[in-house]
């Protein structure tokens, strides 16, 4: 009987960790598009800080020509790329941000909202949030941080924006070497942040 009821414990704990992990968080990869939030008539909900938090200062880094070596906008200028980790901690972060180790940077983009690209091709191991756009340093204010303790995700590929489709139907304007935008695109993107992606839970 004793025996019994230890093999009945066991079950009945294996079966507890079966059902803890039948259900996978996948991250949520649905993407909005605000490239023509502003043009639309969207409103920029600005704070205190909004022009000097930390997407504000991730934009001004990505679009500092002087830094393109190691950190860098994707073509399409809807995710970036970090090109040199040693780099950007030693060299870059510390002209924007106080961290003492790269994983505080990586948290930070966590914290608010970012989310990585883990599918194959150029875009692989990329950065992006809907609005952090080249040449649209002003959506920046409409990032906010995310609530704490959400728990972990795990990755999903297969629910990722394509970017170089996104930006055939709704190209960013173009932009100089410097980040400023020289020309109007030819897009008539619908109405303010429009679903383009549906990529949730799977």
């Amino acid at each position: 009987p004793h025996t019994d009821k230890n093999h009945e414990r066991i079950q009945s704990s294996r079966c507890s960790k079966m059902t803890s992990n039948s259900f996978v968080k996948h991250v949520d990869h649905t993407y909005r598009d605000f490239s023509k939030y502003i043009d639309n008539g969207g409103k920029l909900i600005k704070h205190k800080k909004s022009e000097a938090n930390f997407p504000a200062k991730l934009h001004k880094m990505l679009t500092e020509p002087a830094n393109s070596h190691v950190i860098t906008w994707m073509p399409h200028g809807r995710a970036w790329k970090i090109l040199d980790k040693d780099l950007l901690f030693s060299e870059v972060l510390p002209q924007y941000y106080v961290c003492k180790k790269f994983e505080s940077f990586t948290r930070q983009l966590n914290g608010w909202g970012f989310k990585r690209l883990h599918q194959s091709g150029p875009d692989s191991g990329c950065y992006y949030h809907e609005c952090l756009l080249r040449g649209l340093p002003k959506l920046t204010c409409l990032i906010r941080r995310l609530p704490p303790n959400l728990g972990k995700t795990t990755p999903h590929p297969a629910g990722e924006p394509n970017f170089y489709r996104i930006s055939e139907v709704y190209p960013l304007p173009p932009v100089d070497r410097g980040g400023a935008v020289t020309g109007a695109t030819n897009s008539s993107s619908a109405a303010p942040s429009s679903t383009i992606n549906q990529g949730g839970n799977a």
